[in-house]
């Protein structure tokens, strides 16, 4: 039986909310799973995401394979790393470490923000802004006589 670590959809319709669980790959994403993991929650800002590690590890020392999506979730908290680091024989000390080396490289994500401005705006802000160069330039060219 090869296992899978993915994600099953849970929640309402356009509410998408996930369990990663354990499961068969022959099972359906929604279907019958082995295990859950943890959660991931795209919809809060910033997604909230917690996984128990240590069932995690367990699955991933038995031959389980993440999927895709859910691999790609589980480098962005360095979970995977964590992982192959801790195979690798380093202590624990030493693993944290590395992590947080590997944390300070990444670059901050910064929250989502939606501004629409309509092309009026986006005009009459231009305008604004070379009114007040124009402005600077003349108050400039004042007090360059007088010196």
């Amino acid at each position: 039986m090869a296992v899978k670590i993915r994600m099953k959809r849970m929640g309402s319709k356009k509410r998408p909310f996930y369990r990663i669980v354990a499961a068969d790959e022959r099972m359906p994403r929604d279907g019958r799973f082995i295990e859950i993991l943890g959660y991931y929650n795209p919809l809060t800002d910033p997604a909230d995401f917690k996984i128990d590690e240590d069932k995690l590890y367990k699955w991933l020392n038995d031959g389980a394979k993440p999927a895709p999506n859910t691999a790609t979730i589980l480098r962005k908290h360095h979970l995977l790393e964590r992982w192959q680091l801790i195979r690798s024989g380093l202590s624990i000390a030493e693993v944290d470490e590395k992590i947080a080396q590997l944390r300070a490289k990444q670059p901050e994500v910064k929250a989502k923000e939606k501004v629409s401005v309509s092309k009026k705006a986006k005009a009459a802000a231009k305008a604004a802004a070379e009114a007040k160069e124009k402005a600077a330039g003349e108050a400039a060219a004042e007090t360059a006589p007088e010196a």
